[in-house]
């Protein structure tokens, strides 16, 4: 670089030497030449300047990674020296732990539940928030890698604590009533017990086919059939932006993990300590099956009916833990 300089400033002074006319113009050479000097200093951090930039604009979103303290996927409560774990998983998906919102859960009225230690499990949207300030676009791809994440975090913190050989009983609703199928399809068995309310073994292919167009269904009253939406209605002119984004997250979410048949992925896992409990008005993943329920039967699974809808299942679990129909 040097040299280049060197060489610069020897033609400059010939220039002055044969025509003093030419200072204007060796003047103009000089700034420019500085210039180039500069520049050819400060190249490197441009390039690494402009990199950053254009690789921070093609991040759609910040995607999950998950922590190597594995305590940091849960919100507990209790006496950690209990013997018996309760890994609850909420609903959604959403952007915050129940436990975290308003500190209620279900659970709590669980006969001696002061005797169990209590997990509160994060999905990867509640560890995760940022899955629903995604930029430009929320695909179907990128909804199967938080998916599988949901899945690792379960497999996760039933590990974490069977490592340190506590008993451990997981109840997931809803959407982590499918988080527990997909984690059983792809991860080893290692909870002592399962209990599934409101959820599905086989969703129903045209409330994921909705989904995927983002389109937010509800089944008939009875649970067995879909209400066509009416696809023509224009969006709601009073929704802001922001709900749009998360309701489109949401969508594919669902899609994403309700559009496997896990009454075929299941079919050689041994499902003996699964509870599975359904309501027989539940309008909004609807009412399993005769597929479904006999590949339960088949399976083993302890399955209750109930006449209730999709919110009210947790109240069944408690009243059939506290007579002894359901042991934890």
């Amino acid at each position: 670089m040097f040299a280049k300089y060197l060489n610069v400033k020897i033609l400059l002074f010939i220039l002055i030497m044969k025509n003093s006319s030419c200072l204007s113009v060796v003047l103009s050479v000089i700034v420019f030449s500085i210039s180039l000097v500069a520049c050819e200093d400060q190249g490197n951090h441009l390039d690494v300047k402009i990199s950053e930039e254009l690789n921070e604009q093609s991040v759609n979103y910040a995607p999950t990674i998950l922590p190597a303290d594995t305590t940091q996927l849960w919100i507990s409560e209790g006496d950690i020296k209990r013997d018996t774990v309760l890994i609850l998983g909420d609903g959604g998906p959403k952007n915050q732990i129940d436990y975290e919102f308003n500190g209620k859960i279900g659970m709590a009225y669980l006969p001696n539940f002061k005797n169990y230690y209590n997990v509160n499990l994060h999905q990867a949207t509640t560890y995760n928030r940022d899955i629903f300030n995604w930029k430009d676009q929320f695909t179907l791809e990128m909804a199967e890698k938080e998916t599988a994440n949901s899945a690792e975090i379960l497999y996760r913190a039933i590990k974490y604590f069977k490592d340190r050989n506590k008993y451990v009983v997981v109840v997931g609703h809803s959407y982590s009533a499918f988080i527990i199928p997909n984690y059983l399809a792809n991860h080893p068995s290692l909870a002592d017990k399962y209990i599934i309310t409101g959820g599905r073994f086989k969703a129903d292919s045209l409330q994921t086919a909705y989904q995927l167009k983002d389109i937010n269904t509800q089944f008939e009253e009875g649970g067995k059939a879909i209400s066509i939406p009416d696809e023509t209605r224009p969006p709601n002119p009073n929704r802001t932006k922001k709900y749009f984004q998360i309701r489109t997250a949401k969508n594919l979410l669902k899609a994403a993990i309700g559009q496997f048949d896990y009454t075929q992925l299941l079919a050689n896992k041994d499902l003996s300590n699964v509870v599975f409990l359904y309501g027989k008005e539940d309008r909004n993943v609807g009412v399993p099956t005769q597929l479904e329920l006999d590949f339960l039967e088949l399976k083993g699974v302890q399955t209750y009916g109930v006449q209730t809808d999709h919110y009210n299942i947790w109240k069944h679990v408690i009243d059939s833990v506290k007579a002894g129909t359901i042991k934890l």
